[in-house]
């Protein structure tokens, strides 16, 4: 078999954004008035289920709080806007295992996308600040505010397969959160999970080489993170 697509999240796979997120939903938290503030493995704790976009549904998503839905709508708002000001005066770092995969990956004609749920207008600024105009001759779909937990629909992958021409079985998604991994499951991709949490991690540096995706076997990656297991998953 042949690895002909490769799916990149940006949080904490291309992008180290960690830090940044973890000040926005501070900043918004104490913007909305709540008590809460999170230290890194709070932030951490909250995106092994959520993802670091939407970490904050682990706070808004349990009563009282959840059913104050205008005031949960414009905690995101602000914890967006938090996020898209610190990436334009603190750009973060790109992942140097990341680069080298895309770098490979790009040399024998294998087709890279980007599919996250950070917002559109984060996702452009992240990619254009870094790869400037060769964003729309290197990525061959980026899509930004993706919502990867529906339960309806075809969903993104399948959208994004069909867009670029490829089979389910050809593509892998290497990504951070549970819902773009279990996603990407669901449609028969290969996934790897990247997560700085948890105990059934790869670490990207031990891993993430284009050589590396030409012998997939088993995955870290679980959806409840619980199952040990060595190398990288194919779905069933």
């Amino acid at each position: 078999m042949s690895i002909d697509v490769i799916f990149l999240g940006l949080d904490g796979v291309l992008f180290d954004t960690e830090a940044l997120h973890l000040a926005a939903c501070n900043a918004a938290f104490a913007n909305a008035g709540l008590s809460v503030r999170w230290t890194l493995p709070a932030l951490r704790a909250a995106a092994a289920t959520h993802g670091y976009a939407r970490a904050i549904a682990a706070v808004v998503g349990v009563p009282p709080l959840s059913r104050e839905k205008q005031r949960v709508a414009e905690l995101y708002e602000d914890k967006h806007r938090q996020f898209h000001q610190a990436i334009l005066s603190r750009p973060p770092q790109a992942q140097a295992a990341a680069l080298a995969l895309i770098e490979d990956a790009a040399d024998a004609g294998c087709k890279i996308c980007i599919l996250t749920d950070l917002p559109a207008p984060a996702t452009s600024a992240l990619l254009d600040r870094y790869f400037g105009a060769d964003v729309t001759s290197l990525f061959s779909v980026v899509a930004g505010g993706v919502g990867f937990d529906s339960a309806t629909g075809a969903g993104p992958y399948v959208h994004a397969l069909s867009a670029v021409g490829a089979a389910p079985h050809n593509a892998i998604a290497i990504d951070t959160a549970v819902p773009a991994l279990r996603a990407a499951a669901d449609a028969g991709l290969w996934t790897v999970s990247v997560a700085p949490y948890g105990t059934d991690v790869v670490r990207p540096r031990q891993f993430i080489t284009f050589d590396a995706l030409h012998e997939l076997q088993a995955s870290p990656y679980t959806p409840d993170q619980q199952r040990p297991a060595a190398g990288l998953h194919r779905a069933a």
